[in-house]
């Protein structure tokens, strides 16, 4: 396992650089200047203006641009915003809030998604499991910005359980409504995967086997039905846990959370190409050791799983 986790991190290097590469040149791409959008309505010194692009080298070719911000990454120096604000400092002050309401939302995703789906599964055919397909049902087809103004105006406003926006009243009070908003959809997602694999699970050989010897129901749930059914499960996961870091912007902008979504909005309409590359590169990172985590599960949950 260990030579197969090395050689998945040096699988990780050239998609690090590709991804990277492929946002700076989205960016670059953009059309308009980000210095002229700064002046908008302003008297400005065209000589100030030139020296805003030398010193955060716009006038550059664009390779030139991107290799200096590979550069400044292997030193951690992730560069400044147009104001000066070095890009680390706004990590180290909204990266927290990101990651707080990311995983409260994946805690959620995990509780709810993976305990109603084997419930809904254990129940098919019965009332819940009917409740259960429907519901889902109705927050896939719903947008996230209609669910997120609902519970804003019905917990926020109408009972008062919370305060409308902001962060003020901490965790988890202030993250929880955003939270169950921002899980909403995977949660759904994750309570019908769940539920299918458990029942292709349940019509297997092995779990008719273990049934037929006289197992107790619920160790041939935990250790035959349940290890092999989470698979596919774990796989959506893994994968959707730097989604939730990173697709927060609609969520964030509701209920005003100072989070790294919100100023990926805010950066890419600025073309801050340096602020929204950092943001990437951090949400790639976080993508490629979840991914190497959930491939390692695999050889947990079934052991007939090797790494060659």
């Amino acid at each position: 396992m260990g030579r197969y986790a090395i050689r998945r991190i040096l699988q990780m290097i050239p998609v690090f650089f590709g991804t990277t590469f492929l946002i700076y040149a989205l960016m670059f791409a953009l059309p308009g200047d980000p210095v002229r959008n700064l002046t908008i309505g302003k008297q400005t010194n065209p000589v100030y203006l030139e020296y805003i692009r030398e010193q955060f080298n716009l006038n550059q070719p664009f390779i030139i641009q991107y290799l200096d911000y590979l550069k400044g990454i292997l030193t951690l120096d992730f560069g400044k915003t147009f104001n000066g604000t070095p890009v680390l400092e706004i990590f180290q002050q909204r990266w927290p809030v990101s990651v707080t309401l990311a995983l409260t939302a994946f805690g959620l995703e995990v509780l709810f998604g993976i305990g109603f789906g084997i419930w809904a599964a254990l129940r098919k055919g019965k009332v819940f499991d009917h409740l259960s397909l429907t519901g889902t049902l109705i927050v896939v087809a719903v947008p996230v910005f209609v669910l997120g103004y609902v519970a804003q105006w019905v917990f926020g406003v109408k009972l008062g359980w919370v305060a409308p926006a902001g962060i003020q009243d901490g965790w988890p009070k202030s993250y929880i409504v955003p939270a169950a908003v921002l899980a909403s959809l995977s949660l759904a997602y994750a309570l019908r995967l769940t539920r299918q694999s458990l029942l292709e699970a349940f019509n297997s050989d092995y779990v008719r086997t273990a049934k037929a010897k006289g197992l107790p129901p619920g160790t041939v749930l935990r250790k035959y039905s349940l290890r092999n059914s989470l698979i596919p499960v774990v796989t959506f996961l893994g994968a959707d846990l730097a989604t939730l870091m990173g697709g927060a912007v609609i969520t964030e902008g509701i209920f005003n959370i100072p989070g790294i979504g919100q100023q990926l909005y805010q950066s890419i309409r600025l073309h801050e190409s340096v602020v929204v590359v950092g943001i990437v590169t951090v949400l790639v990172i976080i993508y490629l050791f979840a991914n190497l985590i959930v491939d390692l599960l695999y050889g947990v949950l079934d052991p007939r799983i090797r790494y060659e």
